[in-house]
């Protein structure tokens, strides 16, 4: 019996269906709207990050003219976008670039609406193309790795004992006689182009893996409890950490092959040369690959940039300050954690939280006040003349109050000669207040000056007489002491 693989379990192909993005696509209620939308923006134009007010209104155009059921579609383009894009959904990933928010369709999302687009039934199925690169991807296999000196002889001098034949051939009838027909030129060069279109899509799994092993290093640094010097010594030593896994040297070899100006020149010219191949006339204009290699080295700079923008925070990460904040942040989270355990199943008693401004506040348009444009202060400023007194009275200049402190320490101190200690209400009941509030305020000025004069738990009512009304004042009882008394 063949050894089953662990990924088709049971337990695991139901832990994805509760919990992998691809799936939740599949089986969400609105799948043909994000599928089709998808599809439309980001796999059929092959293209990557979109400007995030473009795919609003490339969504709010394609909600107007899909047919629908009535309510059908009750959200807003704006809460669709969010929505996909929320890490519970996980079909978009929004990111900030140069200060504007773009959104890219996520690996799980693109492999979901590829696997519908494979339900549909094709005319042209080849066989005889995939069995031929089977076959040589074995030998190249087989014959890379065999370091037998014998073998390796053998197989040069076939190859070579074919070429001389075939040059020959060509020497003596000067023809160049075609080795494949138009099915089979036709069965690779479809072949070609959904490699060359999986090569595209398999970019967005290769970012989305180097972000998950950037996380696991940020996790064992946020971790590390040894000492700095060994921590720099880690990170800098594997300062290529990502490039150095299995998938990141797969992925420089291409970059590498890809950026040879030698390689792209032959590469154009092959597709050149292909799509104009008599056979493939009618298929090369709806799988045109004529812009592959740019959009190959447009992929892989999105992802060259992503590896920059990791390392370069994986370095940021070996801040003291950093490190200090995000440990102090795990701890807290280890705390809500434990607390949170340890009521589980625990029903809390009284108030378990209390939270503020829970209510939404509405503020509507029409609630605002209208614009009143701003009155300009005028100000008159006539020439001074000088006078003679005559135009006015101006014995108001000389009525002010004045306040005699001389005469109002002497009150206190008289009363100070009987007894140790006055409060200010024995003193206004033998020196009634004659200037009302101001004489008052003369009397807290006095007492100022001693030490202790203000009880803080005793208050007074002063009653007194200004311009024919009773007015009272309650205050704090004001006490002179014959000691500590020194006037003003």
């Amino acid at each position: 019996m063949p050894k089953l693989s662990p990924y088709m379990s049971y337990e695991h192909l139901r832990n994805l269906r509760q919990n992998h993005a691809a799936w939740r696509l599949l089986t969400a209620d609105y799948a043909p709207l994000a599928a089709a939308f998808f599809y439309k923006m980001f796999i059929a134009p092959k293209r990557r990050g979109i400007e995030a007010q473009e795919l609003l209104n490339a969504l709010d155009m394609f909600l107007y003219d899909t047919p629908q059921q009535m309510g059908e579609f009750a959200r807003s383009p704006k809460d669709y976008l969010d929505m996909w894009a929320d890490s519970s959904y996980g079909w978009l990933r929004k990111y900030e670039h140069h200060e504007d928010w773009y959104y890219d369709l996520t690996a799980p999302a693109q492999k979901a609406v590829e696997w519908l687009l494979s339900l549909h039934k094709q005319d042209f199925v080849g066989t005889e193309s995939r069995l031929r690169t089977v076959i040589n991807l074995l030998q190249e296999i087989a014959q890379e790795t065999d370091t037998n000196v014998e073998h390796r002889l053998t197989y040069l001098r076939e190859q070579a004992a074919k070429i001389a034949a075939e040059i020959a051939e060509i020497e003596d009838t000067g023809e160049v006689q075609p080795r494949l027909d138009n099915v089979q030129i036709k069965e690779r060069f479809l072949q070609a182009e959904a490699t060359a279109t999986a090569i595209l899509a398999d970019f967005r799994e290769v970012e989305e893996n180097f972000r998950e092993l950037t996380r696991k290093v940020q996790a064992d640094v946020v971790k590390w409890t040894r000492g700095k010097g060994e921590l720099l010594e880690k990170i800098f030593l594997e300062s290529d950490i990502i490039r150095k896994s299995e998938q990141g040297r797969s992925f420089m070899a291409f970059w590498r092959f890809l950026m040879y100006s030698q390689q792209q020149d032959a590469l154009r010219r092959t597709l050149a040369q292909v799509e104009q191949a008599e056979p493939l006339q009618e298929i090369a204009a709806e799988h045109s690959l004529a812009d592959i290699n740019h959009e190959w080295v447009q992929a892989a700079a999105a992802v060259q940039k992503t590896l920059a923008q990791l390392s370069a925070q994986l370095r940021r990460y070996v801040d003291e300050d950093y490190l200090r904040e995000e440990r102090a942040i795990y701890r807290l989270i280890q705390q809500i954690e434990s607390q949170a355990i340890d009521l589980q199943g625990k029903g809390p008693a009284g108030a378990f939280m209390d939270m503020n401004d829970i209510k939404p506040g509405v503020a509507l348009p029409m609630e605002r006040r209208l614009f009143a444009p701003p009155q300009k202060t005028r100000l008159d400023s006539p020439e001074l003349t000088a006078g003679d007194g005559s135009a006015g009275d101006i014995a108001a200049i000389f009525d002010q109050v004045v306040i005699d402190k001389a005469k109002l320490r002497r009150h206190v101190t008289d009363m100070l000669k009987e007894r140790p200690q006055v409060t200010l209400a024995e003193v206004l009941a033998v020196h009634p207040l004659e200037q009302g509030l101001s004489e008052l305020l003369a009397y807290f000025v006095l007492a100022s000056k001693t030490q202790d004069a203000f009880s803080q738990d005793k208050l007074e009512r002063i009653l007194f007489e200004r311009d024919g009304r009773k007015l009272l004042t309650v205050c704090q009882q004001v006490t002179f002491g014959r000691g500590d008394f020194t006037g003003e």
